[in-house]
Formats: structure tokens, C-alpha cells, sequence
């Protein structure tokens, strides 16, 4: 697709995880620029390196790197351009870093949320496990420079940054002012809601209640008023407000569904869970709880349920 004098290249690239292929992005303007760059696979880096030599490039040649957000199959391989300038959000810089410390902070605070809210040893060693599995497609890099909301992206006149917090607290996404045409990584995917997951706080602010964020962060989209989407998954999305308003009901439907489990009893976000996925919550506990967290986190907005915390535990129940 060629508008306003640069060229941009979809490279699809394939993935380990359950999402399935991941897509970067060649902007051919006044700087090379990769967005995003796939996770650290054999074959994603062979995938990469194949798809630049088609398009006339090779991995030197790039002049920046724009990461998304910290998810490894958006920024495994950023380590592969050390003649590039790598750009993404300030809350990118310990994951990409693989900061040990970091990481054993926020895995104490989520696993003491997961305890209070009733979820069993075997799923919270299930966790556990598919965590630290999920960052050894990770290779350490650092960031050269940060970018925040509203600023012009470095190196493309005409593109801004949305800071897009939900599906993750470093996400941003990029916008051709011109043309209203924007880069969004997982913000927004045609086929499948992007999961707001649940994160430790950053400088240990409050947990952040990231349906909410994301809903926000929806809205925001909404209002740019967009007439193209690149998406990290699946096709390109065209009408991105019928889209928007989609998620934003369908998280309203699960919210109601939610509530009817709920119904008269007190439970534990983690019977809502089984109740609500059932197998899959026992085989991906980590997003299951996640879905079921944000929802908890809509209806108590709402003032539609109460929560109360008896001894260790947390229980909700109906207003």
C-alpha cells in the first residue's frame, strides 16, 4: 500500500503461541523502520531475515525499531538490530531488558492476588511455569529511545504516538496523521478480542485494572476517527468504530454472564473462572483469570457487585 510517498510492507511472521502468526511492519519513509519484529524463534528469525531479502533489505539496514509493547511475540527479536535505534514506552524498558529483579517483583505480587482470589497450587504452578517459558522467546535488548503520548515518531514526519494501555501497560501504536491510517499491534484485532491481562503495578502505583484501561483505550481509537488499521493479528480492519463498538458491547454480554454466576452466592474470582471457561481455565489459568479479573473490575465500576475480603480470601457477590 503506498500513500503519502512511503511504502508499507506487512511481514507475517510465525509463533509458538496459541494467537498464531504475528505481523511486523516495513515503513519505507524517511527512516527504515521495522515495527515490531516477531518472536525469538528459528523460524521467525529466518521468516524476518528472508521476507527483508525479498523486500531489498537486510537487518543492518534498518534505522529504528518501534516495539509495540513487551509481549515476545511482538519484540523477541529486537536484540538482532544493533545498528538500529530502538524506540518504545518507558514501562518496556525492564521487560526487554529481562530485568531479573523486575520480574521476581511483579511474579510475588501476582501470584499473592492469585491466592487471595482462591486459585489452587497446581494452576498457580501452571502459571508459573508458562510465565518464565514465555520470556526465553525473549533475547535482552535496550531501549534508545522513549516515547510517550502525543509525540511525532521519531525519524517519520507526519505519524504520532497513542500510548494504548489494556492489553498491556507499555502498548502504543502509531498514527499517519494524513491519512488517518495506524500501526495498532494487538489494540485491535478483527477475529478475537485482545485479552486486557492482568499486570503488577509499575512504581508501585495501585493495580491496574486493565479491562477498564482498555475500554478507555477503545474509546480512544474510536475518536481518531481511523480509516485503516494494521493489526499484530489477523486481517486488516477497515471499519474500526463498528469493530470498537463490538468489543465494547461484548464486554458488557460477559459482564451480564458474570453476574448470573454470581447470582445470589458469595464466591472467588477463580470459581467464576471455572464456571465461566470451564477446561480452559484449568489448561490457560493465566488469561482465564485475566478475562474474568476485568470483568469483576467493570462490574464493581458499576456498582453492580460488592466484593468483601473474609480472613486471606476475596469473595464477590451481587449488590
Amino acid at each position: 500500500m503506498t500513500v503519502c510517498a512511503e511504502t508499507i510492507h506487512q511481514i507475517t511472521l510465525p509463533t509458538p503461541f496459541q494467537v498464531g502468526p504475528v505481523h511486523v511492519y516495513l515503513i519505507c519513509g524517511k527512516s527504515l523502520t521495522l515495527v515490531d519484529t516477531g518472536p525469538l524463534t528459528k523460524e521467525g528469525k529466518r521468516g524476518l531475515m528472508q521476507q527483508l531479502h525479498i523486500l531489498g533489505y537486510k537487518i543492518d539496514d534498518i534505522d529504528q525499531v518501534i516495539l509495540t509493547h513487551h509481549h515476545p511475540d511482538h519484540i523477541g527479536l529486537a536484540s538482532l538490530f544493533k545498528h538500529s535505534t530502538l524506540i518504545g514506552h518507558n514501562f518496556l524498558q525492564p521487560w526487554l531488558k529481562k530485568d531479573q529483579v523486575f520480574f521476581r517483583k511483579c511474579r510475588k505480587y501476582l501470584k499473592d492476588l492469585y491466592v487471595k482470589n482462591g486459585l489452587p497450587n497446581e494452576l498457580l504452578t501452571k502459571i508459573e511455569k508458562s510465565s518464565q517459558s514465555y520470556m526465553n522467546f525473549i533475547e535482552p535488548a535496550e531501549l534508545d529511545v522513549i516515547v510517550k503520548h502525543g509525540d511525532a515518531v521519531p525519524g517519520l514526519p507526519g505519524w504520532k504516538v497513542k500510548e494504548v494501555p489494556g492489553h498491556a501497560q507499555n502498548h502504543i501504536m502509531i498514527v499517519r496523521e494524513q491519512d488517518r491510517l495506524a500501526i495498532g499491534a494487538d489494540v485491535l484485532l478483527a477475529s478475537i478480542s485482545s485479552n486486557a491481562l492482568l499486570e503488577a503495578p509499575m512504581n508501585g502505583e495501585e493495580r491496574p485494572k486493565t479491562l477498564l484501561q482498555y475500554r478507555d483505550t477503545l474509546k480512544l481509537v474510536r475518536g481518531l476517527d481511523l480509516n485503516l488499521l494494521l493489526p499484530g493479528h489477523g486481517e486488516v480492519i477497515k471499519d474500526v468504530k463498528s469493530l470498537v463498538d463490538q468489543r465494547l458491547a461484548g464486554h458488557m454480554r460477559r459482564a451480564h454472564i458474570i453476574k448470573e454466576i454470581i447470582s445470589t452466592k458469595k464466591v472467588m474470582a477463580s470459581e467464576i473462572s471455572f464456571e465461566l471457561f470451564k477446561e480452559k481455565h484449568l489448561k490457560q489459568p493465566d488469561l482465564t483469570f485475566s478475562e474474568t479479573f476485568g470483568h469483576l473490575d467493570l462490574l464493581l465500576e458499576l456498582e453492580q457487585v460488592s466484593v468483601k475480603e473474609e480472613g486471606d480470601l476475596i469473595f464477590f457477590k451481587n449488590e
